[in-house]
């Protein structure tokens, strides 16, 4: 017979306790509760998650205020568990600070997925990849010695900076017709619409 501990594990053990097994740690917790433990208490399958983010922004997209719109989409392993397409709060005169501020918007939904993660007892700690198709934004996110010149987004660059520098994400550069972060942010083809639907679907 098998006890169940509602406990959080994170209170009981610490940050040790969610990388044992979680039959070794029904064991140590309860010593005397059972002779035998039942085989059928799920066991992790893998030692982590692949986290990986795709962002994208369109400079000046609603046709009354100009304001640039967001568009994010986070995949866990092969399944999206996050997507989101807004308005970013104030005009930007320039595509570089539209994109840097859509960059500082995903590094903070990444924190929230892989502290969710953590809190459901999944491992993370590799970086998470986040992936977009300026290159400008990518440039001054991972090269330390990059000037910034642009003093609007000096916010944004710190945030996504930071993160990249403490190892919380990793910003690349991709083509946008593989950026599914497309489909949140601008009218797009048939063709390229079905092309980029098949393959998020699809993993």
């Amino acid at each position: 017979r098998v006890c169940v501990d509602s406990r959080d594990p994170i209170l009981i053990g610490g940050k040790d306790a969610l990388e044992k097994d979680y039959v070794e740690l029904f064991k140590e917790t309860y010593p005397d509760a059972a002779e035998e433990v039942d085989s059928n208490v799920p066991v992790p399958l893998i030692d982590e998650m692949e986290i990986t983010c795709f962002v994208d922004s369109d400079h000046a997209h609603d046709r009354v205020t100009r304001r640039s719109i967001t568009g994010i989409i986070i995949v866990v392993g092969r399944t999206p568990v996050f997507f989101s397409s807004k308005r970013q709060g104030a005009i930007e005169s320039s595509t570089y600070g539209a994109e840097f501020c859509a960059m500082r918007s995903a590094v903070e939904e990444v924190q929230s997925v892989r502290y969710m993660l953590r809190c459901l007892g999944v491992k993370v700690s590799r970086a998470s990849l986040i992936c977009g198709d300026n290159m400008g934004v990518i440039q001054n996110c991972t090269i330390p010695d990059s000037l910034l010149k642009k003093k609007h987004v000096a916010i944004a660059f710190h945030k996504a900076r930071e993160s990249a520098a403490a190892g919380v994400c990793h910003p690349i550069k991709i083509s946008g017709k593989h950026n599914f972060s497309d489909l949140l942010t601008k009218a797009v083809t048939g063709k390229t619409f079905w092309g980029l639907y098949g393959g998020l679907t699809r993993g």
